[in-house]
């Protein structure tokens, strides 16, 4: 990776270059973590939203996580076959899939919460306690106003 010096300061005082260079460190730091108890990230968010909701179905997930109806099925497939998840058809709706984390699903969302954790703080170790309390509020605040503009667009 080259050195900070060495980058163009128009790209340093880029947001959309300072953030995907964000994401990719922390990104790879978690994963490199995860990766040690034969999960991804993706997983632990899908662990991460049935142990806050209880159940959910299949397209609300994707929908919530923007990820591909066809890339849920295979991350719940796995989940499923490490028994952190189990389906079961929606008695009101026969066609849709019910969700809900196991005991061993709960349990391995906290380990790897406590994970995840660690390797964020890794990867911003150089960050101060303040830094990373006004990452967090603007990431927030962009959060919220993208889920404002979807809504509105919805509507």
């Amino acid at each position: 990776m080259p050195h900070h010096d060495a980058i163009p300061q128009q790209l340093l005082a880029s947001p959309s270059f300072q953030l995907e260079r964000l994401r990719r460190r922390t990104r790879d730091e978690v994963e490199a973590a995860l990766a040690e108890h034969d999960t991804t990230m993706r997983e632990f968010w899908v662990l991460t939203c049935l142990v806050e909701e209880a159940t959910a179905s299949q397209a609300a997930l994707g929908e919530l996580l923007a990820i591909d109806a066809s890339d849920m099925v295979r991350l719940l497939d796995g989940l499923e076959q490490r028994n952190y998840v189990k389906r079961t058809r929606d008695k009101k709706d026969r066609r849709r899939q019910q969700v809900a984390a196991t005991k061993r699903g709960r349990n391995a969302q906290k380990k790897f919460a406590a994970l995840i954790q660690q390797a964020e703080q890794r990867a911003l170790d150089e960050s101060s306690e303040k830094q990373l309390k006004h990452l967090r509020g603007l990431a927030k605040a962009i959060i919220a106003t993208e889920e404002i503009t979807v809504t509105e667009q919805d509507g």
